[in-house]
């Protein structure tokens, strides 16, 4: 490599990213991921299974060093009693003290619900982390964990955090 293009590839390598530019990237994925909030609080209040389905990458969800196949969670998100429905939408188990029995509860049953976006440490995320959406209501606990995102092919897809995949 010649030194005028040795130059040049150092120039435009990446270099360490500054606290600032990633708040500054941050602002930016959080106004993104909170203008999905009210497309997702309809789908979930409506229960639409297909529409969260889509929302999951074609190859699955990442859950614990494993996949969990788009299909699998299409048919959870339809089937009552099977843990992830019953999470989003409802279902028989009686709710814990202080917190309503699925997400879709919290959103129908408060006036006054919140979106908070977090970032969790994510190698695959960079600097700036996986953004996760959260929906709060004041004295509710959160019923279910929140909707977290990773960026393909210019889109917003659900990430490994619809199972409790520990």
């Amino acid at each position: 490599m010649t030194p005028a293009l040795l130059l040049l590839a150092l120039a435009a390598a990446p270099g360490p990213t500054s606290a600032a530019d990633v708040e500054r990237r941050r602002t930016e994925v959080a106004r993104e991921i909170l203008s999905l909030g009210p497309e997702l609080r309809r789908e979930v209040v409506a229960e639409d299974a297909h529409a969260l389905a889509v929302r999951v990458p074609p190859d699955g969800l990442r859950c614990a060093g494993r996949t969990v196949p788009r299909a699998r969670v299409e048919r959870d998100l339809r089937t009552p009693g099977a843990w992830l429905h019953d999470a989003l939408f409802g279902g028989a188990a009686p709710a814990r003290a202080g917190a309503p029995r699925s997400l879709a509860e919290l959103l129908r049953g408060s006036s006054d619900v919140a979106m908070a976006v977090s970032f969790a440490k994510d190698p695959r995320a960079g600097d700036v982390g996986r953004p996760c959406l959260e929906f709060r209501a004041k004295d509710l606990a959160a019923s279910a964990a929140p909707l977290c995102f990773e960026r393909r092919d210019g889109r917003w897809w659900l990430a490994e955090s619809l199972y409790p995949c520990g």
